[in-house]
């Protein structure tokens, strides 16, 4: 009889052999390297490469064309401060209401910095997964294959969600559009209205040196004060310079990518003035109002009754595709008798649109296709040429 104090011998385990463990190593390893081959196999596949590392590739080819703007950066910063602050006093008001023993430590300030990182982290990830779902969708609905099956599968297939919010997106950039050219519109007619004429397209002095463009001269009756502008100095010395480095969103067409500052800083504009009407003079110095005041009483500068052919039918300006200029620039003007999209000095719109929207002297915003023969463009250009239009413009 066995004494129950002494335990029972446990069996031995058997123990694997050399060869064993050699076969099952193998298999890990060939499970291992059939996986790494999946993978990769992935990775190279366009869609899924895109997918896993298009968030890398994008901030890559687009942080340096960035520039700093610092105003928003404090701003931004300001509000995360602001906002663990009240992230801290709501946690310490609710662990205080939640009651317990009173001796609990205090929510402590690195438990706020966290739950703030976590909320802005879970943020992300939720933005994210609406992305990757955008682009599976995307994936989804593409074929690929010669220009003619794409076509065709285009015409088979039902719109996708993807389709419709392009298509609403693109209506709203134009509608921007035609916002920003109508109020352009408004301002000079607010300034004729006061100077019983419309400003020149730009000045220059007796020396030839440029000094400012049609923009600064309606600047008072569009969206800015320009009381800080030198109107005697070149718009590209100081004190004018730093005024003109700054986006203004009123003279951009969204539909058009790319960078809204030149090379030196200076804000682009998407726009520009028909030089048949819009033309540069010299003037004798003083501020805005004595310069306009000058060419209006040497006749250098006409009013709205002075365009005999009709405002209706007479171009002030329009949307261009190509060779930007500031919307500081004292000669952003163009001839719109080169044509639509036919030029990169000419007018035209952006890409896919396929014409350019045209604000015309009396106000209106008419869009006009680049099929336009330029001899029609010619006679909108021209303020009193007397000719007649030959052909319908659908506003």
């Amino acid at each position: 009889m066995s004494d129950p104090s002494v335990p029972a011998a446990c069996p031995s385990a058997a123990v694997p052999t050399d060869h064993e463990r050699m076969a099952a190593l193998s298999r890990k390893f060939r499970i291992a390297c059939g996986t790494a081959s999946v993978i990769f196999a992935l990775i190279l596949a366009g869609p899924i490469e895109q997918l896993m590392f298009g968030w890398i590739y994008f901030p890559l080819r687009t942080i340096p064309r960035f520039s700093p703007d610092w105003p928003t950066a404090i701003l931004g910063l300001v509000c995360v401060i602001a906002f663990l602050v009240m992230l801290d006093r709501t946690m310490k008001w609710l662990r205080d209401k939640s009651g317990g023993s009173a001796d609990r430590a205090p929510w402590p300030f690195r438990s706020t910095v966290i739950l703030g990182v976590t909320l802005v982290v879970l943020f992300a990830a939720g933005t994210a997964m609406v992305g990757a779902t955008h682009q599976m969708i995307w994936f989804m609905t593409g074929k690929g294959g010669t220009a003619e099956d794409d076509a065709a599968f285009s015409q088979r297939r039902l719109p996708s969600l993807l389709d419709e919010v392009s298509n609403a997106r693109n209506a709203a950039f134009t509608l921007m559009t035609r916002s920003n050219l109508k109020m352009i519109g408004l301002a000079f007619h607010n300034t004729e209205d006061v100077f019983h004429a419309i400003p020149p397209g730009g000045t220059t002095n007796s020396q030839g040196e440029l000094l400012h463009g049609w923009i600064a001269f309606i600047g008072n009756y569009h969206s800015f004060q320009t009381n800080g502008i030198d109107f005697q100095t070149p718009w590209n010395v100081p004190p004018n310079d730093r005024l003109y480095k700054c986006q203004m969103n009123w003279f951009l067409n969204p539909s058009i990518p790319g960078p809204v500052f030149d090379n030196e800083g200076y804000g682009l504009c998407h726009f520009a003035g028909n030089s048949h009407v819009l033309a540069v003079q010299t003037v004798n110095g003083g501020d805005a109002h004595t310069q306009l005041n000058q060419l209006k009483s040497e006749n250098r500068i006409r009013s709205l009754s002075d365009i005999i052919d009709g405002t209706s039918n007479t171009i002030l300006a329009g949307t261009v595709a190509e060779r930007f200029r500031p919307w500081g620039y004292p000669a952003n003007i163009r001839d719109p008798s080169i044509g639509i999209n036919r030029s990169p000095d000419g007018f035209g719109g952006a890409p896919g649109w396929k014409k350019g929207l045209f604000l015309m002297c009396d106000g209106s915003v008419r869009s006009l296709s680049e099929k336009t023969d330029p001899r029609i463009m010619k006679v909108l250009a021209t303020p009193d040429g007397g000719e007649a239009i030959a052909e319908t413009i659908t506003p």
